[in-house]
């Protein structure tokens, strides 16, 4: 049995109780022992010294922890002179006994044992680390070289000689010590154990690129892994690095020294334009054998650093993290269905469902009657009444990503009960609905989903313009519930090699987490493959060729629009679950269209939906000469009639140089 053995277990409040105490005392006869040395009186240094080693090896038994002098000097390798000199010039700062006069490297040199040169060169440890500073101006005449004069202590080194946990006035805006954000998916816990044994501190560390997921979830993962060695996490964002080399070199040594000091891990975040400082800023902790993580999207080119790629969580995780959250904030929306969905992030969950906690907190909520969720404000008093509306608009909120003009997103307000289509096309779009919709019973509780690839619902709508194609793309992500991604194949398609690729990719990321992804007119995009007469023809066929594998890994809905069916590669009509042809309408559904063209509030006087289906158009025309008649007739400041509907026509016919046949307008206005 030990000493340490017999000593009685101190808990966290006492324990640091203790050690500041003798962490005080330390401080103290290391001083005296400085002090004494300076002023040339080395017999009474020699008992205080033997004091403090033999104080710092029971502060270290009683408490597990080391003196902060002595673990300053282990992190910063400190010489013996090194260490007399620091503590020396800090005894002022901090009440402790203090040489006579100011403390010089001259007066040091000529007093301290074991004194070398090198101290003073501005690599060393005292001058590269910052732990004393040198007066940048003083008049010449008042004072010799550097080595006469007087040096001070670093604001930040004398917290940590008396254990302050701070951080650095310096970092402010640079640097943030990082929270907890959520729940890892379990199947994320082997990289967070793999993470935390290659940033567990060692000398010459270099750190590892932390990829996969979004940025949250692997700032998580980040704090997962720096819990399991004892560490916090120090943030910086790699947009807020410098650009020029001096002041680069400033900030990483101090947020290097910082980590080094407060026992924190250094996460970068690093973006596509910043990664090659963000690398820069890695190495600056390998002295000191600090631990920096950069997390990014993608590893920066002619990167040596280890990588670790974050798994996405599976369905089944999603599940379950989503019915935590949702239990936590007293909500009672099926998670199932909300994985199924939205397949967010963890990060992505959590953030969705707090802001939906905090709609339902929100004073004088769910105090609209109806307008309320009836259905959960039913489940009990501790239930919060929000519409599932606002729980998938809050899950879309945050699965949005910027498109940067690659796309429009909109919220659609028809849905199919407001559609004119015939019953081929709306047994097919019904059909469609049920496969998003009970994904989860078929593909998950089936089995279907274990048979390998094909889980996207693909879609081609093919038919003459005007037909209510992209309408009906819009009403099926309005049944859903779902914004519409509507491609703008102007900005997808790009000149430069690759970037046709990366521009879809983003896309269908994008479409993934909850929306309806929509190529409107996509037949530059989905048009047959060429034969190869040049390069063009060969990139051209290559970005077919990759718009048919996404299509294998899509796990989302894409729905493609085309004028000319036969113009599109067979692989992709092949691809799709549905084909929907959208014919030109008979007499009848012209009339149904035109019976619900206006809306309800434009006065009308003496319209005959029968006649006016005599006119053979579509029904995107007859939205059009809607519009034009109701402009008409307020400018008249009449109801709209049948005669406002023929000169409408009329501007169209001679629009589409398309002349007005008698039996199309006949009996609309008396002759």
């Amino acid at each position: 049995m030990t000493l340490s053995d017999t000593q009685p277990r101190l808990d966290d409040a006492d324990r640091e109780r203790v050690w500041a105490r003798d962490n005080q005392r330390h401080l103290a006869l290391a001083a005296a022992a400085a002090a004494a040395r300076l002023d040339a009186r080395p017999d009474e240094a020699d008992e205080p010294a033997r004091a403090a080693e033999l104080l710092a090896a029971e502060v270290h038994r009683t408490t597990g922890l080391p003196p902060a002098l002595d673990r300053l000097c282990s992190l910063f390798t400190l010489t013996a002179f090194e260490r007399d000199l620091l503590v020396a010039v800090a005894a002022p700062e901090l009440g402790l006994p203090t040489a006579t006069g100011p403390v010089t490297f001259a007066r040091a040199l000529a007093a301290l044992p074991d004194a070398h040169w090198s101290a003073l060169l501005p690599d060393a440890p005292l001058r590269g680390w910052r732990l004393l500073d040198v007066p940048a101006q003083l008049p010449p005449t008042e004072f010799g070289g550097l080595s006469q004069l007087p040096l001070a202590v670093d604001e930040r080194i004398l917290h940590a000689l008396l254990g302050a946990d701070t951080t650095d006035d310096r970092l402010a805006g640079r640097a943030r010590l990082v929270a907890p954000v959520c729940r890892l998916a379990p199947g994320q816990g082997p990289v967070v154990a793999s993470l935390a044994a290659l940033v567990r501190p060692a000398p010459g560390t270099e750190g590892c690129l932390l990829t996969g997921e979004d940025r949250l979830t692997r700032r998580q993962a980040v704090v997962d892994a720096a819990r399991r060695i004892g560490l916090t996490v120090l943030a910086v964002d790699g947009l807020d690095l410098p650009d020029t080399a001096p002041a680069m070199d400033t900030l990483a040594r101090l947020l290097a020294r910082e980590a080094g000091l407060g026992l924190r891990l250094l996460l970068v975040e690093g973006t596509a334009a910043s990664l090659p400082r963000c690398v820069r800023l890695l190495a600056a902790g390998a002295p000191l054998g600090v631990s920096a993580v950069l997390s990014a999207d993608e590893a920066p080119p002619g990167s040596e650093l280890p990588v670790l790629r974050l798994p996405p969580a599976s369905a089944g995780e999603r599940r379950d993290l989503f019915a935590a959250a949702l239990r936590e904030a007293r909500l009672t929306e099926d998670p199932a269905e909300l994985a199924e969905r939205h397949p967010l992030t963890p990060a992505g969950i959590t953030l969705a469902v707090e802001r939906t906690g905090r709609l339902a907190a929100a004073p004088g909520h769910g105090d609209a009657g109806e307008a309320g969720d009836t259905r959960a404000r039913a489940t009990g008093p501790e239930a919060a009444g929000v519409p599932a509306a606002d729980v998938a608009a809050a899950c879309r909120a945050v699965a949005e990503r910027p498109l940067h003009g690659l796309a429009t997103v909109r919220r659609p307000a028809a849905g199919l009960d407001d559609l004119v289509l015939p019953d081929q096309a709306n047994r097919s779009l019904r059909a469609l609905l049920a496969h998003v919709r009970r994904r989860r019973r078929v593909h998950g509780e089936w089995g279907y989903a274990e048979r390998g690839r094909g889980l996207a619902v693909t879609a081609l709508f093919a038919g003459p313009s005007g037909t209510g194609k992209t309408t009906a793309a819009e009403a099926v992500a309005h049944e859903l519930g779902f914004d519409v991604i509507a491609a703008d194949l102007s900005q997808v398609v790009s000149k430069y090699i690759g970037e046709t690729e990366k521009h879809l990719a983003r896309l269908f990321d994008a479409a993934e987490t909850g929306s309806v992804l929509l190529f409107d007119e996509g037949d530059a995009l989905f048009a047959k493959r060429t034969q190869v007469r040049d390069s063009r023809d060969r990139y051209a066929n290559l970005e077919v060729s990759y718009l048919l594998q996404r299509l294998e890994t899509f796990r989302g809905i894409a729905i493609l629009t085309t004028n000319a069916r036969e113009a599109i590669d067979p692989a992709f009509v092949r691809r799709m679950r549905f084909v929907v042809t959208f014919p030109f309408p008979d007499a009848e559904q012209r009339a149904l269209l035109w019976a619900g063209a206006f809306p309800p509030g434009v006065p009308t006087e003496g319209l005959d939906p029968r006649r006016l289906a005599q006119l053979a158009v579509s029904g995107g025309t007859i939205a059009q000469l809607a519009l034009h008649a109701a402009f008409l007739a307020a400018d008249e400041g009449v109801p709209v009639g049948m005669r406002h509907v023929l000169d409408a026509a009329r501007i169209e016919s001679d629009k589409l140089e398309r002349p007005l046949a008698a039996n199309e307008i006949r009996g609309w206005v008396p002759s």
